[in-house]
């Protein structure tokens, strides 16, 4: 079979020897060289970077960007050039291993719900993490947490992540497109956050691919701009992506305590005399009309002003990105890893850290637990039937691990130490269920009952070890011919509408599946 066409897409910006030597590693790629492109985008050096890169590899094709777009605009500019299937990002500071873009095609190709692969990105030499997953605090921030171990098979695992890194990774180019691809506004840091996310969100997976490897030298060209530069767009960008990202009641929660949060971290990395001022009235020293403070204390203030000056377009995007939402926040949660990382070891940022989490709910919130609802036609009592017993049974497992509620539509006399057990009646009660649930498991004839259960955007579990079909075929054998043909065919028609409804299924055994 013919391999498929694959651009690589590298961004350059006054490093003109580092492309060079990226170039050149891909004489060893594992790969039909007639089906890459090596696409460099130039972005505006003006250091004559682009004719030393097509002079000493004329096989790439370099582009001049009219201006500095950042890694985000070069990279868009470098796929709007190419209309290969598949594209591998990977840094100008960067080398791919023999089988970067291999590993990471077999398992594109392989499954179509994979849209990005993660490369595992190590040092120069090979001996130190640089990424082999990606982690999310609840304020926006990426962060690699390994991030200088050693390697160790350990990482050899691949796994579905959130995001994977801009220094090394892959995406099919048409679901690139249909995203809207790395978003321009952040310039450089966590386009490839937002970009993961964005993916996750709209249902494809991001799949980490441990067999594609790549080697970075860390972060080259952010050295040329200043620490103080890096925090400003570290702390504006993720506050971007989180307008942008998080549903409604996360946004809700987590916004108030990020943007306070990031003035905490210019105050503790500006190293602030804070003596000037009284904290608890508010005085200040009369001699004293100034503070000179470090550029690193004015970093998030300058983010959190740019980020109302875009609030208007942020607005606009979240509005597109939210109505094309596949997956709940609750679904990504297990994803950020480690929601609740710090990112800062100040111990008076920490003092204040640990107050925010605690006065706006946020370790509450991003626990990984579900809210699972079960439901049951059967009554709930001392003695119970198969299918009332299946439920309890369901419900107590799951209650292990997440939060339950076990319902039923009939008499209810039972508790569980565990999980709440109550009976509902009508629409209203089931109604607030379906909307608290994250998944709703149910058996028998609840669709048919409530018919706007076919239209929620929970998960739905169907429970399908009752064969109540075949039941009818008994139950109405002494209605008469036409009446017990109807009643069964009513059951095959009310089964045959969960399994096109249902997201996932359970029944009792591998013969009856």
């Amino acid at each position: 079979m013919t391999a498929p066409r694959v651009a690589a897409v590298l961004v350059n910006y006054r490093g003109a020897e580092d492309t060079i030597e990226c170039l050149r590693a891909f004489d060893a790629l594992d790969w039909p060289a007639e089906r890459i492109e090596l696409i460099v985008v130039d972005n505006a050096s003006g250091d004559g970077s682009a004719e030393r890169i097509r002079s000493a590899v004329p096989q790439a094709v370099v582009i001049e960007s009219p201006a500095n777009t950042g890694f985000a605009g070069g990279c868009n500019l470098g796929v709007a050039s190419t209309n290969a299937e598949y594209v591998g990002f990977i840094n100008n500071d960067a080398r791919p291993d023999p089988l970067w873009v291999r590993a990471a095609i077999d398992v594109l190709s392989r499954d179509r719900s994979i849209a990005c692969v993660a490369s595992k990105v190590l040092d120069w030499d090979g001996q130190l993490v640089d990424y082999v997953d990606g982690s999310l605090t609840f304020y926006g921030m990426g962060y690699k947490r390994e991030v200088t171990l050693p390697d160790e098979p350990a990482y050899d695992e691949g796994r579905d992540v959130l995001f994977g890194t801009g220094a090394a990774m892959f995406v099919r180019r048409d679901v690139f497109v249909d995203v809207g691809g790395f978003d321009e506004r952040f310039f450089m840091f966590y386009e490839d956050v937002d970009l993961g996310w964005r993916l996750n969100l709209f249902g494809h997976r991001v799949r980490y691919v441990p067999e594609s490897i790549a080697f970075h030298k860390h972060h080259a060209s952010m050295k040329k701009f200043g620490q103080w530069r890096e925090d400003f767009l570290l702390e504006r960008n993720a506050l971007f992506s989180m307008v942008k990202n998080f549903d409604d009641e996360t946004l809700g929660r987590v916004l108030p305590a990020a943007l306070g949060l990031a003035v905490r971290r210019g105050v503790a990395r500006g190293d602030v005399d804070t003596s000037v001022l009284d904290l608890a009235t508010g005085a200040g020293r009369e001699d004293e009309e100034t503070l000179t403070v470090a550029k690193r204390f004015l970093a998030p203030v300058f983010a959190i002003d740019a980020l109302i000056a875009e609030l208007p377009s942020l607005l606009e995007e979240r509005a597109r990105v939210q109505g094309a939402r596949r997956r709940s926040d609750r679904d990504l949660f297990p994803l950020f890893r480690q929601a609740l990382e710090p990112a800062e070891g100040d111990a008076g940022y920490l003092e204040g850290y640990r107050a925010v989490v605690e006065a706006m709910g946020i370790e509450e919130h991003f626990a990984t637990r579900r809210r699972v609802v079960v439901v049951t036609g059967d009554p709930l009592t001392a003695k119970m039937a198969g299918p009332a017993i299946r439920a309890w049974e369901i419900a107590t497992a799951l209650s292990e691990e997440h939060e339950v509620e076990l319902i039923t539509t009939q008499s209810c006399d039972a508790s569980h130490p565990r999980f709440k057990v109550r009976s509902v009646d009508g629409y209203r009660e089931l109604r607030k269920l379906e909307e608290w649930c994250d998944v709703l498991i149910f058996q028998g004839f609840l669709l048919e009952v409530y018919p706007w259960l076919k239209k929620s955007r929970k998960v739905l579990v169907v429970d399908i070890y009752d064969p109540f079909h075949l039941e009818q075929l008994e139950q109405a054998r002494d209605l008469g011919e036409r009446e017990r043909y109807a009643a069964v065919i009513n059951s095959v028609n009310t089964l045959n509408e969960q399994l096109r409804r249902g997201d996932f299924f359970l029944c009792a055994s591998e013969k009856q599946r």
